[in-house]
């Protein structure tokens, strides 16, 4: 394109207009006319006008950067097309056929787009003005590289990379208009509409540019990123080469050379030669082949350095002109010049790490203490923030310890005769609990008094304790609090608040502990005692303890209401499949249907909103957030009606149909016993689901209230947002209360806050071990007791990993990873979850799950519970099943055995044995003691009422 038309534009009609007449010509269309060609560097290609990928070529190419010429055909050219073939009403009517989880209808609506596309008929207008364009490239016609621009991509938070066509090596009008077509088309692609789903962009507001290239006959190509992609380290670029097009490194059939160089200097640091078997060359008359690379040339570096230097250069240059974002940049060497032909941001890019970040080390905190991850950090899965790891773990979770030892009538007895505190603590951010105890032959004695002691208030008085004192103690704070509005509060009242409301939830939990140790005390009893007299009828407890009524499943039940209220209004129904979830919201109140289905959601978020994803505070709840909550109900809503009610009511039918079943099979003595454990597990194992309901209930209160201070902090120029009060402790927060009420910014508390959340982000990369120090395993004396940690120690690689058995069936499928609520919209249907951990605000993704996996838990585990509710095969407890396996791999779970089998062959972990027999070991032991506990009682009358088989 010469000069003087890269200083205009192509109207309609052909004819060459001034920019100025260009935006008059804009401003006064129907949005379907106005410029349907722009020259490539013009001022006038934004995103709307030119989609992602055109808008920044644009801006590259008018900062002087060595782009190849070209030009624009305008989103105005694509609606102007659609118009005209009379296009859209098929589109929106395909689009809302199709499932986002049924590829075959996916495939259905694309294909029936793209067949309408290819028989559409351009205008004979911009028919002239592409041609006009094209000639303007060259005296002959030239080969051009012929890339889709959509209107959402190339941003920070979805690049599209690979969701809509590009052609190279275009050569003639005819086949350049021919692509120009399948571009437009390539926005419909079965890919392209799932991938708009899964990140909740609008498909009725896509629109699409094309960008028109001179083609680079590349000798070398690759991509090259500004900060590297795999660390997050600002401070290093990274490029990736191969020979030939770039079609090869973008489509996956080379693995190309790596290099990886100093920013600051542009000194390469590393560089690995990749298996560069083929490359992808112009193929005579159009379009590319795949040929070999000679052998010779397979291990040699694809780049030389001074090329790489100039690659480098470019590509901070591009960088700076982009404000200084970390850019994916795809480039081109021919005869020796470098050619920049793509850029976007790059997205998801990790956190930078913190100097000495390759040598983090898991070491205890105080030489020859040893931690594991278990009990309450069970449901901590992500690094603390410091404001829940100072008024939680350091103060209410050490206060409230001592608070519940009366509630064990052993006041006789103090906790540092067995253990050192503090018991609990944060390690690279995650939290664990003291695993090492001071047994000594003198406190034996003391020791085994203050057990049996315990266990027997345990198995008599914590129900009541849990029900009738803690609970109602927890909620009349939470309601004392709530009941006040926060901007009335004084800044110290909002500060007092956030700590009691904390502390009593701390306290609350030690409640829940020992509900939960009752409920696993017994479930061990029942489930023995089955493997000992009945090894090969397959039978666990876990068979006997289903169907029982919960909050957890009343929530799911009120949502799938929801759900079926959706799918019996046609309206509803396609408003629901059409519209992101982030904006469900505000379309619903666009009709009568809508705004009751808001009425109803809302309802529900009024008593069920308070569940946690995750304990710490800084994690929203389903109040503060409920777009996971709208991302599951639009799932809901996708598939077949899925009543809780009924199911749960046929599992308790089954259940007890099992129970007689398997009382007639045992002789009177076993009988006995095989009711007596029972009982005691179907009286206790309920309430463990309904206690751990309430935790971390007081969170939209504190949040509410902690928000609020931020607020006013954030005001007054002691934070940049009111989030990053969590990031402070409360010392530090008085000091910034008092800096607000002198009225003193105090800029040096928000730096430290923003330091402190990025630290946060980088330690989510890591993958907090079982215990710490790594190698140490919990004893007492001999008895190993490594096989009740909550998280396996399985070993980084081999053909599966073994977990806690707490579910039983055997499901094979793809695997969707959701590692936190921010990947609820990532879980596939009929998959398998796979997640660090759950609590009761995951319960909408079992209805998605055909079976599940975490990475910490065990048989009393909320994911546990829910899976035997919903009869869907879980291992819990793998240890690194987040880390081991991707989106989309295809596994096999094992309920009964325990095993997530990755491949064909099956390997033990090496120490599985070992722990197997600890296992047993420990679950013989405990009983033994438990049946000597229980003859006393029992004789006593306290818990034994008889029953008839």
């Amino acid at each position: 394109m010469t000069k003087q038309q890269s200083d205009a534009s192509i109207s309609a009609d052909g004819r060459a207009i001034t920019p100025s007449a260009a935006h008059h010509q804009r401003a006064t269309s129907d949005g379907r006319t106005g410029p349907l060609v722009l020259a490539l560097d013009s001022a006038t290609a934004t995103l709307e006008v030119a989609g992602g990928n055109g808008a920044s070529l644009a801006r590259m190419a008018a900062a002087g950067l060595p782009v190849p010429d070209g030009f624009h055909v305008t989103t105005a050219a694509y609606r102007r097309f659609v118009a005209a073939n009379d296009l859209q009403p098929a589109i929106l009517v395909a689009v809302a056929g199709a499932s986002p989880d049924d590829p075959a209808t996916l495939e259905r609506a694309a294909s029936d787009i793209r067949a309408r596309f290819e028989h559409g008929t351009i205008p004979e207008p911009m028919v002239t003005a592409i041609r006009q364009a094209y000639a303007g490239l060259g005296p002959d016609e030239v080969a051009v590289a012929v890339r889709s621009s959509a209107t959402a991509e190339d941003l920070p938070e979805a690049s599209f990379a690979g969701q809509q066509g590009t052609y190279l090596n275009v050569v003639g009008q005819e086949a350049l208009l021919d692509a120009v077509r399948r571009c437009w088309a390539s926005l419909w692609t079965a890919r392209a509409i799932h991938y708009r789903h899964q990140i909740g962009l609008s498909q009725p507001a896509i629109s699409m540019a094309v960008v028109v290239q001179a083609m680079v006959p590349a000798d070398v190509s690759g991509v090259l990123f500004t900060a590297n992609p795999s660390t997050g380290d600002r401070t290093e670029l990274l490029v990736n080469a191969s020979f030939g097009l770039g079609e090869a490194i973008v489509s996956g059939a080379v693995t190309p050379d790596t290099y990886v160089l100093d920013k600051a200097t542009l000194v390469r640091k590393q560089a690995d030669v990749g298996a560069k078997e083929v490359m992808v060359v112009p193929h005579d008359g159009g379009g590319t082949a795949q040929v070999d690379v000679p052998r010779a040339r397979r291990g040699e570096l694809a780049l030389r350095d001074d090329l790489l230097h100039e690659l480098a250069a470019l590509g901070l240059r591009a960088e700076a002109h982009f404000g200084g974002v970390p850019q994916d940049i795809e480039w081109a060497v021919a005869g020796g010049r470098c050619w920049l032909v793509q850029a976007r941001p790059i997205t998801k890019l990790p956190p930078p790490p913190p100097s000495g970040y390759p040598d983090v080390s898991w070491e205890p905190p105080t030489p020859g203490s040893a931690w594991v991850r278990r009990q309450v950090v069970e449901n901590l899965p992500e690094p603390l923030s410091p404001l829940f790891d100072e008024l939680y773990v350091r103060q209410g979770l050490e206060r409230s310890l001592d608070a519940v030892m009366p509630f064990f009538r052993i006041p006789w007895f103090r906790i540092e005769e067995i253990a050192d505190r503090p018991f609990f603590t944060t390690i690279n951010g995650y939290a664990y609990q003291r695993a090492n105890f001071k047994l000594r032959w003198k406190t034996v004695p003391l020791v085994v008094r203050a057990t049996v002691a315990g266990w027997r208030v345990m198995f008599t008085a914590a129900v009541a304790y849990w029900r009738d004192q803690a609970l109602p103690a927890y909620l009349a704070v939470i309601d004392r609090w709530k009941r006040l509005d926060p901007a009335d509060v004084p800044d110290e009242r909002l500060l007092a608040g956030i700590q009691e409301l904390a502390w009593a939830d701390a306290a609350y939990w030690y409640a829940c502990a020992v509900v939960m140790a009752d409920a696993k005390m017994t479930d061990a009893l029942l489930d023995r005692f089955l493997a000992i007299v009945a090894p090969r009828r397959g039978l666990t407890s876990g068979l006997f303890l289903r169907g029982f009524p919960s909050k957890t499943l009343d929530a799911e039940a009120e949502l799938e209401t929801l759900a079926e209220r959706i799918r019996t209004d046609n309206v509803l129904r396609v408003l629901v499949a059409a519209t992101p979830a982030d904006r469900l919201p505000a379309v619903l109140t666009g009709t009568t249907g809508g705004r009751a289905l808001l009425t109803g959601f809302q309802h529900y978020l009024d008593r069920y909103g308070h569940q946690i994803y995750n304990l710490d505070f800084v994690v929203p709840t389903q109040t503060d957030d409920p777009l996971p909550v709208l991302l599951s109900l639009k799932a809901m809503a996708r598939r077949p009606a899925h009543d809780v009610r009924t199911q749960q009511a046929e599992l308790a039918r089954e259940r007890d149909a099992r129970v007689d079943e398997t009382a007639r099979a045992f002789d009177p003595l076993r009988r006995r016993l095989f009711h007596l454990f029972l009982g005691w597990a179907q009286r206790y194992g309920p309430h463990r689901e309904q206690a751990l309901f309430y935790m971390g209930a007081a969170w939209p209160t504190l949040r509410r209230l902690a928000l609020e201070l931020g607020r006013r902090l954030a005001q007054a120029g002691v934070l940049a947002t009111p989030e990053e009060i969590f990031f402070l402790e409360t010392v530090e927060l008085e000091t910034g209360i008092a800096a607000r009420a002198a009225g003193e910014a105090w800029p040096g508390l928000a730096q430290l806050a923003r330091e402190r959340r990025e630290l946060r982000e980088v330690w989510k990369r890591l993958h907090p071990p079982a215990a710490v120090p790594p190698t140490y395993r919990m004893k007492i004396g001999p008895l190993d007791l490594s096989a009740w940690e909550t998280q396996r120690r399985n070993a980084d690689g081999g053909a599966a990993l073994r977990g806690s058995a707490v579910s039983p069936g055997r499901v094979t499928a793809a695997a969707s990873v959701v590692r936190s609520p921010a990947d609820f919209g990532t879980m596939e249907p009929g998959t398998i979850l796979v997640c660090p951990t759950t609590t009761p605000a995951w319960t909408p993704l079992f209805s998605q799950a055909r079976a599940l996996v975490t990475d910490v838990g065990g048989i009393l585990a909320h994911g546990s519970i829910i899976a035997r509710e919903y009869c869907i095969p879980a291992v819990m407890g793998t240890g690194n099943a987040t880390q081991r396996i991707a989106q989309g791999q295809v596994i096999t779970v094992d309920g009964n055995r325990g095993v997530v089998e990755l491949g064909e062959v099956l390997h033990e972990a090496a120490d599985s044995t070992q722990q197997r027999r600890g296992g047993r070991l420990a679950m013989a032991l405990v009983a033994v003691t438990g049946l000597l506990i229980v003859v006393r009682w029992w004789r006593r009358g306290h818990l034994y009422r008889r029953r008839r088989p």
